[in-house]
């Protein structure tokens, strides 16, 4: 089909429509709610029969409230409990705030309790009460928004006043919109002919509505203030006729406009259509452009053919500077590529070195030891010959450092060993027993040297032959052992083995307890996590931290735990656990 005939066929169904909307706006404005007032009339007084139930119900529950033995059985301070309790059923009922005045203590209790004597917006209402000992019902401001405020004597049994019941309904926006739903028009409370409150977001001129006043409840009687609904004025002269001349003119004339522009426009495609060829250059299209435009005498022609030659223009000069733009890209890229490559073989070589010494230490561990073993024999050979004195104690000085030297390289080389992952447990069926008594004798005399008692004792519940690495528990128990002793100046150091049972697996568990210096709560922490500290740690203090740590990676081999209960000036309790079959 012709797109002109397309085109024709379109604004006269577009102009058709538009005109029968505009008779049927007119119709519908002149059938609307909004506009019968003797409708409005009606719902208003509905909507007054409804409110004034609504308010009797409330008031008769407020004075039913009141004679609750509540009142006189609690304290006034208590009072807030009551109304908390029952303020989500009165608010359901209809009422946007209870509370309660204490004339005892001359309190207002709200969600919060007021100063005493400060009421705000309920002085004159209360006083009102006070002075007449009945219920008072009333309309006014109350922060800001009009409100119905009723207020209820609490009397005792003698008929003093002991306070009384508040209880606030909005006149708000809330509340006008479910009157607005149900009467089709606007709602709205007034005072003085100013609007306090609307329904809807604006707030006209009441000039320009037909204003139907809704009577309060019986309770309360104001003249300031009313509550009216806003009707529009019905239209004196029906429009339709009007409206359908100028939807039909309105109609022709747009016609008459698209069908000279869709000619003018038919004619320049075909123009440029002849002119252009895509598989030509961009700089030759812009030369036959040139030549048109100045041929023509179309001013849309040529305004089109001059848009046409900026743009490709533009994209000239985008290709240019996207082309600069690509090859610097490259450029970056290969930059990028030999930067990466360089830094990932300063990474790998950094990240393999402490690895390789770690390795280095660890196949270097015989060549180290054999020696130190060789040495601890012979000093232990030397001992069993009969010496003086003071060669002898001699001889005990070099057993012991040896013997401290020999457990601080094993340390060392295990450190090294859990770095290059290369330990490996050895479990083997042991008694516990023994291994206690056997550490106790071993090391007895190191704590006999110091003037300290050295006590070893195990549980009975602890099974005569459990499956476990022996050598690894010796090294953690001689590591705890030997801090213990080093550290403590007077009194004793114990070892305990007794099992537990943890996440349905039976652990064996040492306690070693000391009558040292203890620990401050900030010295325990990563006690066993890292030799970097923020103090300075003494030659001492760092090979004590050293066995710590190489205990804790071997209790983590093990399956178990380690930790330590200290408290300055009281001493120290390190215990570790591990599996056992």
């Amino acid at each position: 089909m012709n797109p002109t005939r397309i085109s024709t066929i379109s604004i006269l169904l577009i102009g058709g429509l538009l005109t029968l909307l505009l008779i049927n706006s007119q119709s519908s404005q002149q059938e609307s709610p909004s506009r019968d007032l003797s409708t409005a009339r009606s719902n208003a007084q509905t909507i007054s029969t409804n409110i004034n139930n609504e308010f009797t119900s409330i008031k008769t529950a407020l004075e039913s409230f009141s004679f609750s033995p509540i009142w006189q059985s609690t304290q006034a301070e208590e009072w807030s409990f009551s109304i908390d309790a029952q303020r989500a059923l009165y608010q359901a009922a209809g009422l946007s705030t209870l509370g309660v005045h204490s004339n005892k203590t001359d309190v207002i209790y709200f969600e919060k309790p007021s100063l005493p004597g400060r009421y705000g917006e309920l002085g004159q209402p209360l006083k009102r009460l006070y002075e007449t000992g009945a219920t008072v019902s009333l309309l006014q401001v109350y922060k800001n928004q009009p409100a119905i405020i009723m207020l209820t004597p609490i009397k005792s049994l003698e008929g003093e006043i002991l306070g009384s019941l508040i209880g606030i309904k909005n006149l708000d926006n809330e509340f006008l919109k479910t009157i607005h739903i149900d009467a089709k028009v606007p709602v709205a409370v007034v005072n003085n002919d100013s609007v306090q409150s609307i329904s809807i977001e604006t707030s006209p001129a009441l000039s320009d509505y037909q204003l139907v006043e809704v009577s309060w409840p019986d309770s309360v009687k104001s003249s300031l203030w009313k509550l009216v609904l806003l009707v529009e004025p019905s239209a004196a002269v029906s429009m339709t006729l009007v409206y359908g001349i100028i939807g039909g003119l309105l109609t022709l004339v747009l016609l008459f406009i698209v069908i000279k522009q869709i000619n003018s426009t038919r004619k320049s495609i075909e123009i440029l259509n002849d002119t252009i060829d895509i598989q030509l250059p961009i700089v030759e299209q812009m030369n036959r452009l040139t030549t048109l435009q100045n041929l023509t005498n179309d001013q849309n022609m040529a305004d089109t053919i001059q848009s046409i030659r900026q743009r490709l223009e533009q994209l000239v000069q985008q290709k240019k500077s996207l082309s600069i733009e690509v090859r610097k890209l490259q450029d970056a890229e290969k930059e990028l590529k030999k930067d990466v490559t360089l830094i990932t073989k300063e990474r790998d070589s950094v990240a393999n070195e402490p690895k390789l010494k770690s390795e280095f230490l660890s196949r270097m561990g015989d060549e180290i030891t054999t020696p130190m073993k060789s040495v601890v024999s012979m000093l232990k050979l030397l001992s069993e010959y009969q010496f003086e004195p003071e060669p002898k104690q001699l001889l005990n000085i070099a057993k012991r450092s040896t013997r401290t030297l020999v457990d601080n390289l094993n340390n060392i080389l295990d450190f090294s060993k859990l770095d290059a992952g290369m330990l490996q447990l050895k479990k083997k069926t042991f008694s516990v027993r023994e291994l206690v008594d056997d550490l106790s004798s071993e090391l007895s005399h190191f704590a006999n040297d110091k003037g300290l008692s050295l006590q070893a004792s195990t549980d009975p519940e602890v099974p005569n032959e459990v499956q476990a690495d022996p050598f690894r528990i010796r090294q953690i128990l001689r590591n705890l052992l030997g801090n213990a002793i080093r550290f403590t100046k007077e009194g004793e150091v114990s070892l305990y083995a007794d099992t537990i049972e943890q996440d349905d697996q039976k652990m064996l568990r040492f306690t070693v307890k000391d009558t040292g210096v203890g620990m401050a709560i900030e010295a325990q922490k990563g006690l066993f996590d890292s030799l970097e500290q923020t103090t300075k740690l003494t030659n001492s203090s760092f090979a004590g931290r050293l066995r710590l740590i190489v205990s804790r990676h071997l209790t983590d081999l093990m399956g178990g735990e380690i930790g330590v209960i200290s408290e300055q000036g009281q001493g120290s309790q390190f215990w570790f656990t591990c599996e056992i079959d």
